[in-house]
């Protein structure tokens, strides 16, 4: 492959799938298509990012069959070259709130079985600031210190736009004390963002499970309940999805699993309130689209509403969809 003719053709297609830190292209060679992947500039960090993920493509190649080849990684320029994987995305073939395929199920269940058996020997280097195996509740307190960074970073407008929602100065304020009273458990590799946009059902009837950017090493807890969380499963799928993550889970990553995923998800709910005040409210001041307006409004106030019983008892009332584009427009416009 001429890797950087199809760096440069990928830079200079429009059409690209969709990525927050990575902007994804088709690009076609004499042997078949291939994905380029190039960092997105000026991505704001809202989620933990361990390791580059061309360097844990690599590491998980043996251990993972359904992630992703690496064929190539670049430095300067940032990009990397993935196998083309032909299929249907998952939000696609089932959008939010329509059942999935019985093999996709029972395909997250063996994916998260293998990634419950990644060695710590085969992933890369973990800083040595990292929680120590076991350490949950330094793991959940790395996780709280992300929200409150978001929080308290943005600019004048965000602040105003988050004070005038009602989102609490510190959002993670009842969700410290219970970080501490978190069970111990063995360490795991997590894909950490596991989500229909990442999955592609394959010409041959397999599930590959796309973008490790985000990968963890910490809490297998956590990466069931970021899948819930995002998967907005239908109540019979999200029983048999913890159900199967329950029977691949190694004993050692089970401890008292039940009550801490129930953490995780509520820290899900304050989190994605959190980010998606930021996200939500750029799009709400992006668009003169009145319908698509007052659907970004009442999908944010629906996310305000979640995560307020976890800020606290006191927290203000949820705004409405036109309050919250009046604040919009104050703050962002």
């Amino acid at each position: 492959m001429d890797v950087v003719a199809l760096y440069e053709e990928a830079l200079a297609r429009g059409t690209v799938l969709s990525g927050y830190y990575n902007r994804n292209v088709r690009v076609e060679t004499g042997d078949g298509p291939v994905i380029v992947r190039i960092r997105a500039d000026g991505s704001e960090a809202m989620d933990l990012a361990l390791w580059p993920e061309a360097e844990v493509l690599a590491a998980i190649g043996p251990h993972v069959p359904s992630a992703p080849r690496l064929l190539y990684t670049g430095r300067d320029p940032d990009f990397q070259i993935h196998e083309f994987i032909a299929g249907r995305r998952m939000d696609e073939l089932a959008p939010d709130g329509k059942p999935l395929p019985d093999p996709v199920l029972k395909a997250v269940e063996g994916f998260f079985f293998d990634l419950l058996r990644v060695p710590v020997s085969a992933v890369p280097a973990i800083p040595r600031d990292w929680p120590q195996d076991a350490d949950t509740g330094g793991f959940a307190e790395r996780l709280l210190a992300l929200v409150r960074t978001i929080r308290h970073r943005g600019d004048e407008g965000i602040s105003g736009l988050y004070d005038e929602l009602g989102v609490p100065e510190d959002p993670c304020s009842l969700l410290g004390d219970r970080a501490r009273g978190m069970a111990e458990r063995a360490f795991r590799l997590l894909h950490a963002d596991i989500h229909r946009k990442n999955m592609i059902l394959t010409e041959g009837g397999r599930v590959a499970f796309l973008d490790w950017e985000l990968a963890l090493w910490g809490d297998p807890v956590y990466d069931l309940a970021d899948h819930l969380h995002k998967m907005a499963y239908l109540p019979g799928e999200r029983r048999a999805v913890t159900e199967g993550w329950e029977r691949s889970a190694p004993e050692e990553c089970r401890t008292r699993w039940r009550a801490d995923l129930d953490y995780y998800i509520a820290y899900e709910a304050v989190k994605s309130a959190v980010v998606d005040t930021v996200r939500w409210g750029r799009r709400i001041a992006g668009t003169e689209d009145a319908g698509e307006r007052h659907t970004l409004c009442l999908e944010l106030a629906g996310k305000l509403a979640a995560a307020r019983v976890h800020w606290s008892a006191a927290a203000p009332s949820v705004p409405e969809p036109r309050q919250i584009a009046a604040a919009v427009d104050r703050w962002l416009a």
